[in-house]
C-alpha cells in the first residue's frame, strides 16, 4: 500500500515554478510530459520510500535525481512521505537551508 505524499510549501512552490518555466520555454505539452514523469517518480517513492539514497549532507533526507537538471529531496516519517524540495542542479547548495 502506498504511503501518503505531502508537499512542503517550498516543494509545492518549486514544483509549480519548474512547470511554469518549462511551459513558457518549451510549451504546455512538454510541461504536461514533465509533470507526468515527476508524478511517476513520486508514485514510486510512495510505494518504496527507501528506493533512493540518503542525502550525504542531511541523513534525515533522501535524494532522488529526477533529471540532470532537478533533484528531489524528501523525508519519510514512517507514516507519510514529505516532499521537501525540488532543487535545480545548478542552484547553490548553500541556499537549501535544510
Amino acid at each position: 500500500m502506498p504511503y501518503t505524499i505531502r508537499y512542503s510549501t517550498r516543494a509545492y512552490i518549486e514544483y509549480e515554478e519548474i512547470l511554469e518555466y518549462i511551459s513558457a520555454r518549451f510549451g504546455i505539452a512538454k510541461a504536461a510530459e514533465v509533470d507526468l514523469y515527476f508524478e511517476t517518480i513520486i508514485d514510486l517513492i510512495a510505494v518504496n520510500p527507501h528506493l533512493f539514497p540518503q542525502s550525504t549532507k542531511n541523513k534525515d533526507l533522501r535524494r532522488c535525481v529526477i533529471s540532470p537538471q532537478t533533484t528531489l529531496y524528501y523525508r519519510f516519517s514512517g507514516d507519510y512521505i514529505e516532499l521537501v524540495s525540488f532543487r535545480g542542479s545548478k542552484m547553490n547548495p548553500k541556499t537549501l537551508g535544510l
